[in-house]
């Protein structure tokens, strides 16, 4: 089994001031005889812009054609243009980000963007980068500032795409840095992107080229169609003996404190058990081969995580960090409504008159949690956990494991 990630992405950044930043833009619109002329660099150094750059523009066998956010190849009137922008960004102080994403060619094979003789499929790939870059611009609020382009690279055992970015007019906050050449303080503009915005980078690309779509909206219908049947059937918590029982355990045990009941919180250590059954009979007798299907698709996703990231990566934690992620939702809504619950007997007790409470209130209590009002609270519960469990799923899928690949293989 092939061990090594699908898909690896490299980032770093130039600041204006630093010589990579213009022999980048001096050789934007550069006939490509004349730049392998005039290649200068360190060959060890295989992250350097300029290296990187003049490495495929001066070799049309390692290098597919300049493209952008627009254009599928770029030609010579607009590598004027972009060079241009690329210089306005400079003067106005915007670093130059650059990105590699890396492919392991066997995992392209797979997955059908390159055949067994090494082509590419390069329109496929061209709009896969274009969504990924679109997805990092979004959440570092770049859309509507930022100009990039990006090549394709022959030049390695496994096909990679370069991509270079910039705001011609920056909007990102500034700071004061000390320059570590000249020594001074200078006011530069931020730099530095958040990883969570890298992350779904890369994620978005392993996405789009797996195309786990068909079996993420499996999901979706799986549960729409469990929950119609579900209203017709008419679930009743209130009817299970066993609910009741730990339903009245659980209010035994919580704090006074109402603002306490959160199902993290170590101070309804003593109730979590009791919650904690009440969910499990819930699952188990309203959802139980909808949880099965869950399971086994997580397992999926884990293979699929592997296969992404390689060994390296978090991914085994991630079916289990789901499912305690489903286990807290459900038990907030349990203690919800428990609080709904608690309060509405609260509210009860306090109307009764001091002589009365004095008397009546323990007998109150004890026949409140008997009456029709725990019917009712556990009857509300029916919709809570409903709801909570088919909002966890649907999050699931309309985020495309975008957001929940965050944390993990960082």
């Amino acid at each position: 089994m092939n061990s090594s990630p699908g898909v690896i992405l490299k980032s770093r950044f130039v600041m204006p001031s630093n010589d990579e930043y213009q022999d980048f833009i001096s050789y934007i619109d550069r006939d490509a005889a004349k730049v392998n002329e005039k290649i200068v660099f360190e060959e060890n150094d295989s992250f350097s812009v300029f290296y990187q750059y003049m490495d495929y523009m001066g070799d049309e066998k390692k290098q597919g054609a300049l493209f952008s956010s627009t254009e599928d190849i770029i030609n010579a009137e607009q590598k004027t243009s972009l060079k241009d922008l690329f210089q306005q960004a400079q003067e106005n102080g915007s670093p130059l980000w650059q990105d590699v994403i890396s492919f392991d060619n066997t995992w392209l094979q797979k997955y059908g963007l390159m055949d067994e003789s090494g082509q590419v499929n390069e329109v496929q790939m061209k709009n896969t980068v274009r969504a990924a870059v679109n997805e990092m611009l979004k959440a570092e609020n770049m859309m509507d500032s930022a100009v990039w382009s990006a090549a394709i690279h022959y030049n390695t055992d496994n096909l990679h795409v370069h991509i270079a970015t910039v705001e011609p007019i920056p909007t990102r906050v500034k700071k004061w840095t000390k320059n570590l050449e000249t020594g001074k303080w200078e006011e530069q503009v931020r730099a530095k992107r958040k990883q969570c915005s890298l992350d779904k980078m890369k994620s978005k690309v392993a996405n789009l080229i797996m195309d786990r779509t068909k079996e993420l909206n499996l999901v979706t219908d799986l549960i729409r169609g469990s929950v119609n049947l579900k209203k017709e059937k008419g679930i009743d918590l209130s009817t299970h003996r066993q609910t009741k029982k730990l339903f009245r355990k659980a209010l035994q045990q919580l704090p006074s404190d109402r603002s306490q009941w959160r199902y993290g919180y170590q101070s309804i250590d003593e109730a979590r058990p009791y919650i904690d059954q009440i969910v499990d009979i819930y699952l188990e007798r309203y959802y139980k081969n909808e949880m099965k299907d869950l399971h086994i698709l997580l397992d999926e996703e884990v293979e699929v995580m592997r296969e992404k990231y390689g060994e390296g990566s978090k991914y085994q934690n991630y079916k289990q960090t789901k499912l305690d992620d489903l286990k807290k939702r459900m038990g907030n809504a349990v203690l919800t409504e428990m609080r709904a619950y608690q309060k509405e007997a609260d509210h009860r007790l306090y109307e009764l008159s001091k002589s009365q409470r004095k008397y009546q209130a323990p007998m109150y209590r004890q026949n409140l949690q008997v009456s029709k009002r725990l019917n009712h609270a556990l009857n509300n519960l029916n919709y809570r956990l409903r709801k909570t469990y088919h909002d966890f799923k649907k999050e699931r899928n309309l985020d495309e494991f975008d957001r929940m690949l965050d944390g993990y293989d960082r």
